[in-house]
């Protein structure tokens, strides 16, 4: 079966590590342009294809420009094909400008090691059926990556009901519209579809600059919590960090990004 994502990051291989795309105003932000995670899922997907190992452990990525609805290139290098691990860097060119830079660490989990030590539990939060449904209080249509995704929360943000906390942080549970399980590629593109929690103090238009995305284990669920955290706002820069859990409880990606703030 198909789904929403597989088909907006859809590649045409070319050879020689090249793959066309077509970037979708599907997945366009407040800010009218893609969305920073759907442009991750778009190299991710394409080095995936070119790589030794089948699963994605981590993904860097570096915004250089907006990318644009219509078609693009992605180029694929190998930069080391290890035992365990493998590393691969992809550009993602329009009209021969580069748009983002990744470099993408591959492995496969079933070839991993066995140590564990989890000391830090999932925020403990009531199912998603027994959430406010947030997705209710953003009108269809005005922000479209918000209508590729369902969002349930214990608590309706403050900026959504008017009454902005002043807190940047968040819990809440998110899912694809269309109920796709959760896998790397959709996991990496989750982790920035919640709205900035910089929406908590009056600035919801913001743009990534650099986002690194690290993969824990192979998800098996079709929501995930996502906990949201911006601790610093520095000269229109902020940080955020994201871990997304799976339904059991179990960590499924960690991700941090630096961005900017849209101003006036």
């Amino acid at each position: 079966m198909s789904h929403l994502l597989d088909d907006a990051v859809a590649s045409q291989p070319l050879g020689d590590g090249v793959h066309r795309v077509h970037v979708t105003a599907d997945w366009n932000t407040a800010n009218q342009t893609p969305n920073g995670g759907y442009v991750l899922a778009l190299l991710q997907h394409a080095v995936l294809q070119e790589s030794a190992h089948p699963d994605a452990l981590s993904i860097s990525i570096t915004y250089f420009r907006p990318a644009l609805p219509g078609p693009a290139d992605i180029r694929v290098r190998e930069v080391r094909k290890g035992r365990r691990v493998s590393t691969y860097d992809a550009v993602l060119v329009q009209d021969g400008k580069e748009v983002a830079h990744a470099v993408v660490s591959t492995h496969d989990w079933d070839a991993t090691g066995t140590v564990e030590h989890t000391p830090h539990a999932a925020p403990v939060v009531p199912r998603p059926e027994e959430c406010a449904d947030a997705s209710e209080l953003i009108p269809a249509g005005m922000v479209p990556i918000l209508d590729r995704y369902s969002y349930r929360a214990p608590v309706v943000a403050g900026w959504l009901r008017g009454e902005p906390s002043g807190v940047t942080e968040s819990l809440c549970w998110i899912r694809a519209v269309d109920e796709q399980p959760v896998d790397a590629l959709l996991a990496g593109a989750m982790i920035d579809a919640f709205p900035p929690v910089t929406a908590e103090i009056g600035h919801l238009a913001s743009a990534t600059i650099q986002l690194t995305v690290h993969y824990r284990r192979r998800p098996e669920t079709v929501w995930a919590l996502g906990h949201v955290v911006t601790r610093h706002v520095i000269a229109g820069y902020h940080d955020e960090d994201v871990e997304l859990w799976d339904e059991q409880g179990r960590l499924i990606a960690q991700g941090r990004q630096l961005a900017i703030l849209a101003e006036g």
